[in-house]
């Protein structure tokens, strides 16, 4: 089945990528248990696509064995009506599910998302928690649904930039960084905690001030309180689309350059992973918690791309304050949950 792929709210866009989505039979469990097993956290993460419509250069997908290959979606429409015998076929049955640890649960394909909705649905009827991450849009009936128990929900939205330019480049399928506030903002009114993922950054280009400072005081002006940032790290599968996408920005060969004397860690199932030098890595995202806690927003990063770096402590809010320094703090849970659902081996 070959289906044009086009966001409405995306506005004018310079052309229709051609996905084919393939109907097939799911095999392998539905509820991938977290890393290092479920029996005290009863954490699981379950990815309604094989594949993403998306189109992300940076995405880390591409590199492992959950991708079907360029330009392919593989969809199994009967998981809607699995989802209750896969619960109840576990020994341990599960507290919380993260929709969707390879993917994304609200790609521009109807059937999709409506698949998605109605597994979340179930999902709070049998009163496990659900945590949502996404760059896709967020319409009301998410929001009336997920505000039916904001006590067991929480959504992690991803955004990049406001810029369009930049936000077709690098995320071709999802609606604009506009939009995705627009949708923030609903889950907001609703009660719904929301998280911002700042990423990735890339160096001298989504990391500017010029960039993020008017991201950052449009998050905190719809009330968003805790963002998430991370620097895109590098591997061979993402290379060459991540440097087609920024060729209209003068990064083709600065692009390697910028990651020349970074450290190289594994980083779950994207396997070996080259990452943005350390000195430089620590004073980008330094800038980005100190630009942060001046629109209201506690920003921090994640220990899984930054074995490194010891966390860095936020800025309280509006603090008159230098640069954040460096200490050692607890991982955000949203990012501990996220890296544990995505780590296991291909279903």
């Amino acid at each position: 089945m070959e289906l044009a792929i086009a966001e409405p709210e995306q506005g004018m866009l310079t052309g229709r990528s051609v996905l084919t989505v393939r109907y097939v039979r799911r095999r392998g469990p539905l509820l991938r248990p977290a890393r290092g097993g479920v029996r005290e956290s009863g954490l699981y993460g379950i990815d309604l696509t094989a594949g993403c419509a998306m189109g992300c250069a940076f995405c880390f997908v591409k590199g492992t064995m959950r991708d079907p290959g360029p330009g392919r979606l593989l969809f199994d429409p009967r998981v809607v009506k699995a989802i209750g015998p896969a619960i109840e076929a576990l020994d341990v049955p599960p507290k919380r599910v993260v929709l969707s640890p390879s993917s994304d649960p609200l790609p521009p394909i109807r059937e999709v998302r409506s698949a998605t909705l109605r597994i979340i649905e179930q999902l709070l009827e049998r009163g496990i928690e659900v945590v949502v991450m996404t760059r896709g849009r967020v319409t009301r009936d998410l929001a009336r649904l997920l505000g039916s128990a904001p006590d067991r929900v929480r959504v992690a939205v991803g955004v990049t930039t406001l810029g369009r330019s930049l936000s077709r480049a690098l995320e071709p399928s999802a609606p604009l960084g506009t939009r995705r506030l627009k949708g923030m903002e609903c889950l907001i009114e609703a009660g719904i905690p929301v998280e911002a993922r700042l990423e990735p950054l890339i160096p001298g280009l989504t990391d500017t001030r010029e960039n993020l400072r008017p991201l950052l005081r449009e998050l905190g002006r719809i009330g968003v309180r805790e963002a998430m940032v991370h620097y895109a790290f590098l591997q061979p599968a993402v290379i060459p689309t991540l440097r087609e996408a920024l060729t209209p920005f003068g990064y083709t060969e600065r692009l390697v350059d910028l990651y020349e004397g970074g450290p190289v860690f594994s980083v779950g199932e994207a396997g070996a992973t080259k990452h943005v030098p350390l000195d430089a890595r620590r004073e980008g995202l330094a800038r980005v918690i100190a630009w942060g806690a001046e629109a209201g927003l506690i920003v921090s990063t994640g220990s899984a791309q930054n074995p490194d770096l010891p966390k860095i402590e936020a800025v309280s809010p509006k603090a008159e304050a230098p640069l954040p320094t460096l200490r050692s703090s607890q991982a955000k849970e949203v990012s501990r949950e996220a890296a544990a659902v995505s780590c296991e081996t291909s279903d």
